[in-house]
């Protein structure tokens, strides 16, 4: 309902109001013998309810506000417990209170305010799992798309449009369900054997979905490649293979820590009762075993629709300095580092808050976008057919 039309009740009711008023003035005495009481304060409230209402209303559609709650979930073996009680916010709290926020302008903040969701064209990524920003266009993007054989990721605009496909050397991937851009850290990347320039990004793709029944997963990474003009030939690649300590797991969400290492963070099954803690496990560069470090289950979403079906799991996540992006099938949530140290590991404890969430059906990656504000959304086709898209969340 627009605010012209709530407008426009609101007179109504008002004017309504005012003619009970007028009424129960003019038979007082009969309505004290039915009700037993009367007083204007009580009529005046009954007057102000509309407005009242209104204003919770708009309050609402603002949307975007700070929980600061803790998650739930314990850290198990990547930081000493002083890193995570550090994380409840106490110290940032203090620095707050020593800067007053009358005297620094209000922070960017990222709005649903303009969203356009672009949509892919048949072919493009029908089933598009996880998505990375170009550092070297700010209206680019890579996509991977999760179909059995997927060997290459796409660059596309912000309105879904097809910039380039790109190989990705040895890569055939059974259920790549995650797309990550970070650092390259220390690790020579393919058969150059040359160490990566410091501050050197790569891009990691994880072929992490367990919807096909295997004994292993294996992570692509490769530099990220210049869009203008994109390579001819498919991008040199590693192919990191990786096996659970306990039992093979489904994931769909990959972080890069600054040391050149991933995190993993598994999709618990749903199957029509409360979904289990999801857990966090560290991968080296080069492959090996995995090693749990944490679990967590995700925030109750402030509305929940698709997770009514899927249960509240995770679709993916997404890092950058000092935050991490959480994504489900129902929101969208940002966890802020309490200070520059803290463990990525860790992050899940750290204060976060629910941000705007796009209109998309399975929503199944999101990445920031180079000004460290916004983020980008892709989603699948979903259930009922069509194309798959993209949105990006900008900053005000």
């Amino acid at each position: 309902m627009g605010v012209r039309s709530m407008r426009g009740q609101l007179d109504a009711s008002t004017l309504l109001d005012a003619s009970t008023l007028l009424d129960a003035k003019q038979r007082r005495p009969r309505a004290r013998r039915a009700v037993g009481w009367t007083t204007p304060a009580v009529l005046l409230l009954g007057a102000l309810l509309p407005a009242v209402l209104l204003l919770g209303a708009l309050l609402v559609a603002a949307g975007c506000s700070w929980t600061e709650s803790p998650a739930s979930g314990s850290e198990v073996s990547d930081a000493p417990a002083a890193s995570i009680s550090a994380a409840d916010g106490t110290e940032s709290g203090a620095a707050a209170e020593q800067s007053p926020a009358s005297t620094a302008p209000p922070a960017p903040t990222p709005t649903n305010a303009g969203v356009h969701v672009g949509r892919f064209a048949p072919g493009v990524a029908n089933e598009a799992s996880g998505v990375a920003s170009a550092t070297g266009n700010p209206d680019a993007f890579f996509v991977v798309d999760d179909p059995t054989g997927t060997d290459g990721v796409v660059a596309v605009d912000a309105n879904g449009s097809l910039l380039a496909r790109i190989g990705v050397a040895g890569m055939s991937a059974g259920n790549a369900e995650a797309l990550a851009g970070g650092t390259c850290g220390t690790t020579p990347i393919a058969v150059s054997g040359e160490q990566p320039a410091v501050g050197a990004r790569c891009l990691y793709v994880g072929d992490l979905g367990d919807q096909i029944g295997r004994d292993h997963i294996t992570i692509y990474r490769f530099a990220e490649p210049a869009l203008l003009p994109p390579p001819d030939e498919p991008v040199p690649a590693d192919a990191w293979k990786y096996t659970y300590p306990d039992q093979p797991q489904d994931a769909e969400s990959l972080l890069v820590d600054t040391d050149g290492s991933l995190l993993i963070i598994t999709k618990p099954a749903h199957k029509g009762k409360a979904v289990a803690p999801h857990r966090v496990y560290r991968a080296q560069p080069g492959g090996g075993e995995l090693r749990q470090v944490g679990e967590f289950s995700p925030p109750k979403p402030p509305v929940a629709l698709q997770s009514l079906l899927t249960g509240n799991v995770v679709t993916d996540a997404a890092a950058a300095p000092g935050r991490v992006l959480l994504l489900t099938y129902d929101q969208v949530v940002e966890y802020t580092a309490p200070d520059p140290t803290a463990p990525l590991a860790t992050f899940f404890s750290w204060p976060q808050r629910n941000l705007p969430m796009p209109e998309q059906i399975q929503s199944e990656g999101i990445a920031p976008t180079i000004d460290g504000c916004g983020y980008t959304i892709v989603s699948e086709a979903g259930p009922g057919g069509g194309a798959g898209s993209i949105a990006v969340v900008h900053c005000r």
